[in-house]
């Protein structure tokens, strides 16, 4: 799940709570403190979880659109790349859900709207989870093989990894002694 941790954490914690139940699994930091982390850890940590799931849901509140961290994920969730050294290394497209939390206003981000208007993403309202959460998990799901209706062509705000892919394996090396 994408969120901003400072302002909707305790909705995410609900959600956990609502559905704990379900079979489903939940690839977040529920177990991990990344307060003290780098960037480039912290992006890691997220790019391993999203590689490990089929669906990112975007908890969209008041803040959710300033996010460059939120940007990523929807960003990274999108792509569609196979390793050519390693064939059975391929990242699919997510499925991607806009979740939109119980507050006045929702700041969606700029990637997420374009899919959502596509008809790539799908978008649940808070006070209707209970009685439609599994259906569009599903649909979600099932939009995953609608490559054509991705779009993601919006520069990302701020790459988290960006500062690293222009390095030498030796510089890397040095960044990281030092």
């Amino acid at each position: 799940m994408s969120y901003h941790h400072s302002s909707d954490l305790i909705s995410l914690l609900e959600l956990r709570d609502k559905f704990k139940n379900k079979k489903f699994g939940d690839y977040g930091f529920k177990e991990k403190d990344l307060g003290e982390s780098t960037k480039w850890k912290i992006s890691k940590e997220i790019q391993s979880r999203l590689w490990s799931s089929s669906i990112t849901i975007v908890l969209i509140g008041e803040k959710t659109g300033d996010s460059s961290w939120i940007d990523w994920e929807i960003w990274y969730s999108l792509q569609n790349f196979r390793d050519p050294k390693v064939s059975r290394r391929r990242f699919k497209p997510k499925g991607l859900v806009a979740l939109y939390l119980n507050t006045e206003n929702h700041n969606v981000p700029k990637r997420l709207q374009e899919n959502i208007d596509s008809g790539y993403a799908v978008e649940i309202y808070w006070n209707e989870l209970d009685s439609v959460f599994d259906d569009k998990i599903s649909q979600a799901y099932k939009n995953r093989k609608q490559i054509e209706l991705i779009k993601n062509e919006i520069p990302l705000k701020d790459n988290p990894r960006k500062k690293f892919s222009s390095l030498s394996l030796k510089g890397l090396f040095d960044l990281i002694k030092n």
